[in-house]
């Protein structure tokens, strides 16, 4: 899961995104509305979520322990449009991205 996580992360750093908790009592709330992403980090305890503020003068992060379970919903285009993510311990988050730069599509000089 964790090198798919890295493409993701290359993919859709610096794209913009949302971060959703779904909570019976009070229904979606946003955590994170529009920030810029950074990448997404997983290991046995839980996943981390990174986020930069529109300034770039910190870093956000949400912290999902124990996930147990990641949906993800594709653009017709393929791309990657949201991840649900559920936790024994958490509500589910739903991590929502805007389209990618194009320049991320791009070969390299090295290809």
């Amino acid at each position: 899961m964790s090198d798919a996580f890295d493409s993701l992360s290359r993919i859709h750093e610096g794209s913009t995104t949302s971060l959703e908790i779904l909570t019976d009592g009070l229904g979606a709330q946003f955590e994170i509305e529009e920030q810029p992403f950074l990448d997404i980090d997983y290991d046995r305890s839980g996943i981390e979520l990174h986020f930069a503020t529109r300034e770039g003068q910190e870093e956000l992060v949400h912290r999902i322990p124990h996930a147990k379970q990641v949906q993800i919903e594709e653009r017709d285009d393929g791309l990657i449009a949201a991840l649900q993510i559920a936790s024994d311990d958490d509500p589910v988050a739903v991590l929502r991205f805007q389209s990618p730069k194009s320049w991320k599509f791009l070969p390299t000089a090295s290809e």
